[in-house]
């Protein structure tokens, strides 16, 4: 089972490095498709809803809380739909009307509230996150988009010593997209693993069966940061395990 951190998580400048960038705060990747989908369905002023991102939030529920699927929703904003979203971020929904001129798909026929919906008012979001335990004596803190998070003692020293490499050769600052996309107790990534059996959340192990339980995964923030880790990372121990362009594991 893939994974797919719940919060982007905002970040560093784009760089030349990176084929394409995306940021976590909502930034669309720079493909020339993508900007042409932006041009295209970017909200007329004035008419869209604004709804600010709270926590525990994903681009999915957002778009279930206001009749639309993800897609839609992240191609009225120019982005794609697996773009990270974080606390305080600001996402514009259109209305039924917009999106029908714009041929976006909707989950339902009704506009959106003109009041800020959060995941907790979607009667599909049943689980409560799970407040983050005392790091244990193993774990070292890390930075990350949304505060401190942590990894491996071990695994944060090479973490580091490659976030300085990445600085000082590629100008790229290294950062985990949030405090859950590094270490993760039984129960956080319990409630990340019901979010995805609920549908409302991104894919996710099942307890006990995640690298990020061991302090030993990172899910960084950007394509741009991603793109300097498959590079260097090799030589710090950190290869990608799977798949997912953000996920990547200390194997040591």
């Amino acid at each position: 089972m893939s994974e797919f951190p719940p919060h982007v998580d905002a970040s560093p400048t784009p760089t030349a490095f990176a084929p394409m960038r995306r940021r976590v705060a909502a930034v669309a990747g720079g493909t020339l498709s993508a900007l042409a989908t932006a041009a295209i369905l970017a909200p007329p002023a004035g008419a869209a809803v604004e709804h600010t991102v709270v926590s525990g939030e994903t681009l999915s529920s957002i778009a279930a809380a206001n009749g639309y699927d993800a897609s839609a929703l992240a191609s009225w904003n120019g982005i794609s739909a697996e773009t990270y979203v974080v606390e305080g971020q600001t996402l514009q929904v259109p209305t039924a009307d917009e999106a029908a001129a714009a041929g976006l798909t909707t989950a339902t026929a009704t506009s959106p509230d003109t009041t800020t919906t959060t995941a907790s008012s979607d009667p599909t979001v049943a689980p409560t996150e799970p407040a983050a335990p005392a790091p244990a004596s193993w774990l070292a803190p890390v930075q990350t988009l949304e505060g401190t998070g942590y990894l491996d003692a071990g695994v944060a020293a090479a973490w580091e010593q490659m976030r300085q490499d990445a600085l000082a050769n590629y100008g790229v600052d290294l950062m985990p997209a949030g405090t859950l996309s590094v270490y993760r107790s039984s129960e956080q990534q319990s409630y990340l693993y019901d979010l995805f059996l609920s549908g409302i959340g991104a894919p996710a192990n099942p307890p006990g069966s995640s690298a990020h339980e061991r302090g030993v995964a990172v899910d960084v923030a950007s394509e741009d940061m991603a793109a300097v880790v498959s590079e260097i990372g090799p030589n710090y121990g950190f290869v990608q395990t799977t798949e997912e362009w953000w996920h990547f594991e200390w194997t040591g």
